[in-house]
């Protein structure tokens, strides 16, 4: 074996075991943050202490998430959206926690009365443990950017670092010119 092989294979498997031991510290940073084991959502984030977000849960999912000590249940899909709203909250409520829905259409719905309206559940302790949920965590992401622009008066780029932590990916471009529109 040459020595150049020598020194890509050496660092190859220093790079593995290195991204072994960080991908590790990150799963129980999640697991101490939430106090719960992984609750499988569809592009599950903790984007903050005691916050999942992520997609649109089962009801198996919401079942783990009220015995593992959640709270509360945001829903962020639209009356239009199936599984209902009035089913949602029927499952949420039968396990025990707490249901709120604000109906967020894509684009139309990421304004700043919505942004407010975010905020103040988020606001409140008595939510805590809480998921927050669209159907693939995407409007969540743009939700938390949205409320850190408005709200908290973050920057455009800092309101979409956010934004990301929480599920933001694919509208980040949309939701990047609206905030701009919004810039003093």
């Amino acid at each position: 074996m040459s020595s150049r092989i020598r020194i890509l294979f050496l660092v190859c498997l220093n790079l593995f075991i290195v991204s072994s031991v960080f991908a590790d510290n990150i799963n129980r940073s999640y697991i101490k943050l939430v106090n719960s084991p992984l609750i499988n959502l569809p592009n599950r984030h903790v984007p903050f202490d005691s916050v999942l977000t992520g997609g649109q849960p089962t009801l198996d999912q919401l079942k783990q998430a009220a015995e593992t000590g959640f709270k509360t249940a945001v829903n962020l899909r639209t009356d239009k959206e199936l599984p209902d709203p009035d089913q949602e909250k029927a499952w949420v409520e039968g396990v025990g926690m707490k249901y709120i829905h604000i109906p967020i259409a894509v684009t139309e719905g990421f304004t700043p009365q919505n942004a407010k309206i975010f905020a103040d559940v988020l606001s409140k302790p008595e939510n805590y443990p809480l998921i927050v949920h669209c159907k693939s965590g995407e409007r969540v992401g743009a939700m938390f950017a949205l409320k850190a622009f408005h709200i908290d008066e973050k920057e455009v780029e800092e309101a979409l670092l956010i934004g990301e932590r929480a599920g933001l990916i694919k509208l980040a471009s949309v939701v990047r010119q609206i905030l701009e529109r919004y810039k003093k």
